[in-house]
């Protein structure tokens, strides 16, 4: 697909007017949350750029021989480049073999692009290996980075290029998205879901594409258990671990937020899923107004320590969650 999101349009309209100009920077960081589609963006700007035929609003046509090979995968004027496994690092070796790419002429288009994402994954050797490239930039080449959190780069390859910051997605843009998709119902809870995503709606879609209703429900049936008598913190955590934590806690968050609107009386968003319905009444039923805000409160914390920068013990804090549900009835 080289069509953007609906909520990367401004950055677009900038980007796309600096390839008219021919004035497009050498090197770019790409900066916004995650779940927000900066890899999407990067990829479609380089569609662009390499288009014989660009449209009207600056996109790649989709038909002209550049836009086939990219579409398959095998344009020889973009290089892709991170870590070989979720969470490791970019190597050395990988950063010289962007370098003898980026010097290569280039074969179908009028530029040389290369994506490095998530860009953070280089480490300080790494990133000094980049430094002369992107200092001394061959002609025609294009270096794009992409990064969730570009406070972890260091700062002489940041200062080496020009920042686009993709702020949160608004709450009405990300809702029209998710319900264009038609993967939604009525008892989704969307609206939480938004919020609690902090405005990123491709978190939001990949919650819902994987179908999440049948862990939902072992989770809420999990609590139920642990209310009612004592359970193995650790065993938990690892069963939910499994999961995936920032899911995990993503669902906690919006599970105490409708126990916390059940006990004021208001209706579940939850009516059409029988059973996780019944089961958040019940939970509600176990526990008062505060003590539900103090577990919403504790999800949303743990939520963003597993999301932040620092690598900590994903396991300890789902174990740290259970802990205080658990104490809750003791």
């Amino acid at each position: 697909m080289l069509t953007i999101y609906p909520w990367q349009e401004t950055q677009w309209q900038r980007l796309s007017a600096a390839i008219a100009k021919k004035k497009i920077p050498h090197a770019m960081l790409l900066t916004g949350p995650e779940g927000i589609g900066l890899k999407h963006f990067a990829y479609c700007l380089s569609a662009a750029l390499l288009c014989h035929n660009r449209k009207e609003n600056g996109g790649a046509c989709g038909e002209c021989k550049s836009c086939i090979l990219l579409e398959a995968g095998s344009h020889p004027d973009l290089l892709k480049i991170g870590p070989e496994e979720e969470g490791e690092q970019i190597k050395v070796d990988m950063i010289k073999k962007l370098i003898d790419y980026v010097y290569l002429s280039s074969q179908y288009a009028h530029h040389k692009i290369a994506i490095i994402g998530p860009a953070e994954a280089m480490n300080r050797n790494t990133a000094n290996s980049l430094l002369k490239t992107l200092e001394e930039p061959p002609p025609d080449s294009i270096l794009i980075l992409a990064s969730h959190k570009a406070g972890l780069i260091p700062a002489t390859i940041r200062s080496r290029c020009q920042k686009i910051v993709f702020p949160p997605a608004k709450h009405v843009i990300a809702k029209e998205w998710l319900l264009a998709n038609e993967i939604l119902d009525k008892g989704t809870g969307l609206d939480d879901l938004i919020r609690i995503s902090q405005g990123a709606p491709l978190k939001v879609f990949e919650l819902l594409e994987n179908d999440p209703v049948a862990k939902q429900q072992v989770i809420l049936s999990d609590m139920l258990i642990i209310l009612a008598r004592n359970h193995d913190p650790v065993k938990l955590a690892e069963k939910w671990l499994a999961y995936g934590p920032a899911q995990v806690m993503m669902w906690l968050m919006m599970f105490f937020l409708q126990m916390s609107r059940l006990k004021l009386g208001f209706t579940s968003r939850y009516t059409e899923k029988a059973m996780i319905s019944r089961h958040l009444q019940e939970l509600t039923n176990e526990l008062d107004l505060t003590q539900l805000v103090g577990c919403y409160d504790l999800a949303v914390k743990n939520y963003y320590a597993i999301m932040g920068p620092i690598s900590l013990n994903k396991q300890g804090l789902l174990e740290d969650m259970i802990i205080f549900w658990q104490s809750l009835k003791q």
